[in-house]
């Protein structure tokens, strides 16, 4: 049994506040945390881009061990649901709390040990499902869904000015900070979201998330007003240092076209901009099909939540060609739930688009019985009758 008394004395104790983030997903870490007292949240990137929630740790629990070990980069992102207490053992004091509490080894092994198993497992799995040699992925492709020419002054044809701000219910749920932008390290103020405070209320067919009182996607993006360098907030840090450089030429020319900048409260024309200035900022690298997918999705509920009919199509044909783009093209590490996620976002669209042989095959893929996620088969099985029947009732009509 774990000595948390003896452990005290030999590690740091550290306290955070509710909504406060340990770490990001992708970013270095030398530590590993022991909750006292607390719960955290475990968060993963969903197939659009949002934090998705996977577990929740509490008194006793660990996280962070494999950051540790390793000296790999975080996979997953932490923050505190409620005040938190952990003990934080580092490089530094490892070796010695191991030696003086050797059961502490055993639990960080055991767990290890369990995740390696449920990876062998799912990816013996997607080795017995893998397609033939003809059909396996090859380098990505990018496609038309992907560019944005900069004399377009970075919206499409047909973008409008909406007139639409925040509601004042907006402000409960988040809070000010501040964050040092990764290309120009420079800081500038952010709003933080509180996710402790979040209530699901429902999850649409294309898997968007809505939340009573309150819009996540409002404010997912970051624009830093210095070299205009703009990602998701929960991407905010992942930006190779070889790109650096041209962002910040990129910056320099798109200050004199676009005003990037954040009211209070914030206004919805605002934040179109920010999601179109990630999309630049993506074309600076080599674009991955599967972020520019998950923007052009968000811009999608962005142009509906408006009633822009006409730029709801628009949006929802680029982000079925990117995400196509990414299925079909692109060098993939998905899990068997990521693929079902996929493929199910791969049917909506087609179905938003009247493409409803294309749907059909896709809600089709997205039942996996052997490994896959029971709540997702059961929304493809159901997306699959309902079109069937809509399908046979135009026959017959």
């Amino acid at each position: 049994m774990v000595d948390i008394a003896a452990l005290a004395r030999l590690a740091g104790v550290r306290k955070y506040g509710a909504d406060e983030i340990f770490f990001h997903w992708g970013d270095p870490g030398h530590e590993m945390f022991i909750i006292l007292k607390g719960t955290v949240g475990v968060f993963i990137n969903s197939l659009d881009g949002s934090p998705l929630q996977v577990a929740t740790l509490k008194d006793g629990d660990f996280f962070g061990e494999m950051s540790l070990l390793e000296g790999m980069p975080r996979s997953a992102a932490i923050t505190a649901l409620e005040d938190t207490v952990c003990l934080v053992i580092d490089e530094s004091n490892f070796e010695q709390v191991i030696a003086q509490q050797p059961s502490l080894a055993f639990r960080i092994m055991k767990g290890m040990s369990n995740r390696l198993r449920q990876q062998n497992e799912e990816l013996s799995f997607l080795k017995q499902g893998s397609k033939p040699e003809e059909d396996a992925p090859g380098d990505s492709v990018v496609g038309s869904s992907a560019s944005l020419p900069l004399d377009s002054a970075i919206y499409p044809p047909g973008h409008k000015s909406y007139g639409v701000t925040a509601p004042e219910a907006h402000g409960t749920y988040l809070f000010d900070s501040e964050t040092l932008c990764p290309v120009c390290e420079q800081k500038f103020p952010v709003k933080m979201m509180r996710s402790s405070k979040l209530r699901l209320d429902k999850i649409d067919n294309d898997l968007r998330q809505h939340f009573y009182d309150f819009d996540p996607l409002w404010y997912a993006p970051w624009i830093c007003p210095h070299c205009y360098y703009a990602n998701f907030n929960f991407e905010f840090k992942q930006v190779s240092d070889a790109l650096k450089q041209k962002i910040m030429e990129q910056g320099r020319e798109l200050k004199t076209k676009v005003k990037a900048d954040f009211s209070s409260p914030r206004r919805i024309d605002e934040v179109f901009t920010a999601y179109y200035m990630i999309l630049q900022t993506l074309q600076v690298g080599k674009v991955d099909p599967s972020k520019t997918a998950k923007i052009w999705l968000r811009l999608s509920w962005l142009y509906s939540d408006v009633q822009d009919d006409e730029m709801y199509a628009l949006t929802s044909q680029k982000a079925l060609e990117a995400y196509s783009d990414s299925y079909f093209n692109a060098r993939r590490n998905t899990s068997v739930e990521q693929d079902q996620r996929l493929t199910l976002l791969l049917g909506e669209l087609s179905l938003r688009l009247g493409q409803k042989e294309e749907a059909l095959k896709h809600f089709r893929n997205s039942i996996v019985h052997k490994g896959g996620n029971n709540n997702l088969n059961r929304q493809a099985e159901d997306r699959l009758q309902e079109l069937r029947s809509a399908l046979n009732e135009q026959e017959n009509a």
